[in-house]
């Protein structure tokens, strides 16, 4: 039989599926499985189970058919299906003159990503209209569920719920619930509306909204995000409710309204926008009345960071940054992306990318803020700098050959100022074998200066011209290896180093924006042991080097590695930065490094051994060890210390003692000052569907002088969103590997 609308011919079989419509529902999820989700506007709103155009498929047990009535009658184990859906239900009525298909008790629909077991169906497939009573429902790829007392498909894009809840919590756990009155899905627009929604949390009510309205596909819009909530010993209670705006689909922005207790009302915004080759951001916030600072004065900051293409390879980037005072990021928080608390950098910088070559244009300003800084410690403005690299390599011959070249005035108030351009062509003659290389190369570095308020009996146009001549060589033997019945490839790579740069006089020469290089094991193979071109440092030297690796012949990862090294004097070293004397070591401090990754921790150690010293003092030392579990534990400690300046320790832990509880620690301590720096504990509990986070910080300020006491608390809804603090951005910060 075939009725007017084209159903396919009815085939009565003797299949039954039971009624057992609540368990289909949870067949095959996971509910263990721990996975942030997000509601999806397809997902939530229930298609048509019979398309328009498309012809369907009904098993049943047994058929009746009325030709006077044109309605057929079917029942027992009666299944409805076409391509990516199908229903179940034990009886089911088609009206052939209106199109209608009914069912007078259970019944299952599944289509797609969605699930609903209810009552009492009622579908128009041509107008896409009809409803169902008593649902439960879910959507099992992002094991979410809920239940309404009424779905009503109101049109082919749009549905309307009563009495509806929405959790993630598995069957049986209702830990959160949010619920509403009624919600009205809008396909088309992707926009789900609540009225009279209230979010239970263990029972208790975390608020009540009236009306609200959600994106349901990740989507922008405007609406309320979730407020942070903290406390400090400092600003006492701290609350943020930011309200973001969806202004256009290339740019938004987002209002920070902040009640800081022992401070007063700050606001705060951020606005962004986003073009196809133009992106950037500005935020600002204000403190019009502090009342603890400076009797009630007005306090604030502002970022701007734009990012542009204005043509192939050619971009420009602006960085400008702009703070009250030097205590505002210390006393409220670094939410806004400011350079330092020291030195503010303004910055608009130029790019061009070739493709044997660059070149930047810049203008970069530095402010001083704290006027305790000494004025030969205030970085100089670059009032522009100009630079053009050029490289080549395997030209005739195989010779690689370069041009480093810069330009940049030099600005600082009530100090030498002026002009610096810098060049420095070189060659090099790269050779290399399966198991050898060897690479001469040569340079020549001119410099020259336009300088004014110079110091007296200084000329104002000094120059430098100077060469450099290197070669550096190395070799790497490997062998196979078997440990603990694993095979391995171990390395052996002598290297060394020579570097010959004659000695000029250079006293007459400022320092704008020169110091010396610290001291590591990359650096010992570098042809100036300063960091810039106000200084060329005379060399006669060798470097050897030994590093041995174990590697995976399957895959090359390196498993361990561990090197040597130490730079070798003929001739003493004679130029220095001002204010510091030369040295007469036949020498170098000898430096010694470890990196390991094996299993689930990753090693690091170091040290530098001065020699040139009776007690052979230990200049630096490092030794860290991190071990992240497959169950989400982490541990971290490490210790350092430089030219007895720093000693520090730094242990952290985020461990699981229960499937539900994980504890939080950190303690930064130095030795030296015999004090904690910072010390945190935290806590955190919860299961699948949702987590609570507490922590409690301990400090010191910025200047190492009181301490400060903080609390902050977050809970994070599966599905839903986090409220409080933004604590995982902490951490990530103050945690190393979390």
């Amino acid at each position: 039989m075939v009725s007017e609308n084209g159903l396919t011919p009815v085939a009565v079989t003797a299949e039954a599926t039971g009624t057992g419509y609540l368990e289909m529902l949870d067949a095959g999820i996971d509910w263990h499985q721990c996975q942030a989700v997000a509601l999806q506007a397809d997902t939530l709103m229930p298609a048509s189970p019979v398309a328009e155009s498309e012809v369907l498929s009904i098993d049943a047990d047994s058929a009746v058919t009325s030709l006077k009535n044109d309605t057929v009658q079917f029942a027992g184990s009666v299944i409805v299906s076409k391509p990516g859906q199908e229903l179940h239900a034990e009886t089911l009525s088609y009206d052939g003159r209106s199109g209608e298909l009914s069912t007078s008790g259970a019944v299952f629909l599944e289509k797609g990503d969605l699930r609903i077991a209810g009552n009492n169906l009622l579908y128009i497939p041509d107008q896409g209209t009809g409803q169902l009573s008593e649902v439960s429902y879910r959507l099992p790829s992002q094991r979410i569920r809920g239940e309404a007392k009424l779905a009503q498909l109101t049109g082919k894009n749009t549905a309307h719920y009563e009495q509806i809840t929405y959790t993630t919590c598995p069957p049986g756990n209702s830990d959160f619930i949010l619920s509403a009155d009624s919600m009205d899905i809008d396909r088309s627009s992707a926009i789900g509306t609540f009225r009279g929604a209230k979010l239970s949390f263990l029972g208790l009510p975390l608020f009540y909204v009236p009306k609200m309205s959600v994106s349901l596909d990740n989507k922008r819009k405007s609406g309320l995000l979730p407020p942070a909530v903290g406390y400090s010993s400092k600003n006492g209670a701290d609350v943020t409710l930011p309200y973001y705006l969806n202004l256009a689909p290339n740019y938004d922005a987002t209002l920070y309204p902040r009640i800081i207790g022992k401070r007063g009302l700050a606001l705060g915004g951020e606005f962004r926008f986003l073009a196809d080759k133009h992106r950037g951001s500005l935020l600002a916030e204000m403190l019009p009345d502090d009342r603890l600072y400076q009797d009630g004065s007005a306090r604030g900051a502002a970022h701007l960071e734009t990012r542009s293409l204005l043509a192939p390879n050619l971009s420009a980037n602006v960085n400008l940054n702009y703070v009250s005072d030097v205590d505002y990021l210390e006393d409220l928080g670094d939410s806004l992306a400011v350079s330092s608390t020291r030195f503010l950098r303004n910055q608009a910088r130029l790019n061009y990318h070739g493709k044997n070559w660059d070149f930047y244009a810049e203008l970069r300003h530095y402010k001083t803020l704290d006027e305790q800084i000494a004025e030969a410690d205030r970085p100089y403005s670059q009032l522009p700098g100009l630079r053009f690299d050029y490289l080549q390599h395997d030209g005739p011959g195989g010779i690689s050959y370069s041009l480093l070249s810069e330009y940049i005035y030099f600005y600082k108030e009530d100090d030498t100022r002026g002009h610096r351009l810098d060049l420095m062509p070189g060659l090099s003659l790269p050779m290399r074998g399966n198991w050898w290389y060897v690479e001469p190369a040569t340079s020549i570095r001119y410099t020259r200066y336009a300088l004014s308020d110079q110091p007296v009996a200084q000329t104002d146009n000094p120059d430098r011209s100077i060469y450099s001549l290197s070669l550096d060589s190395g070799m790497i033997f490997e062998r196979g290896l078997n440990w603990q019945a694993h095979s391995l490839v171990q390395t052996l790579e002598p290297r060394a180093y020579y570097l010959y740069t004659p000695y000029r006089h250079q006293d007459e020469l400022p320092v704008f924006d020169t110091g010396l290089l610290d001291f590591n094991f990359d650096n010992l193979f570098r042809s100036n042991r300063f960091n810039g071109p106000d200084r060329v440092g005379d060399a006669n030297q060798l470097t050897l080097a030994l590093t041995s690796r174990l590697l995976s012949p399957d895959t090359g990862t390196q498993i361990l590695s561990a090197s040597i090294g130490q730079v070798f004097f003929f001739q003493d070293q004679r130029v220095t930065l001002p204010d510091q004397d030369s040295t007469d070591y036949s020498r170098s401090s000898f430096l010694a490094q470890l990196q390991g990754n094996m299993n689930n921790w990753q090693l690091r150690a170091g040290v530098q051994l001065d020699p040139n010293t009776d007690e052979q003092r230990l200049q630096q030392a490092l030794a860290q060890a991190t071990y992240r579990g497959s169950e989400g534990q982490l541990f971290h400690a490490a210790y350092r210390s430089r030219d007895q300046v720093v000693e520090q320790t730094d242990l952290a832990v985020i461990w699981p003692l229960s499937p539900k509880t994980s504890v939080i620690g950190r303690w930064y301590y130095s030795l030296l000052e015999d004090k904690t720096l910072e010390a945190v504990a935290g806590i955190e509990y919860g299961n699948c569907c949702w987590k609570l986070r507490a922590v409690l910080r301990h400090y010191l300020d910025n200047d190492g002088t009181e301490y400060n006491d903080s609390a902050m608390i977050q809970l994070e809804l599966n599905g839903l969103g986090k409220l409080g603090n933004d604590i995982d951005q902490y951490l990530d910060r103050a945690i190393y590997g979390y």
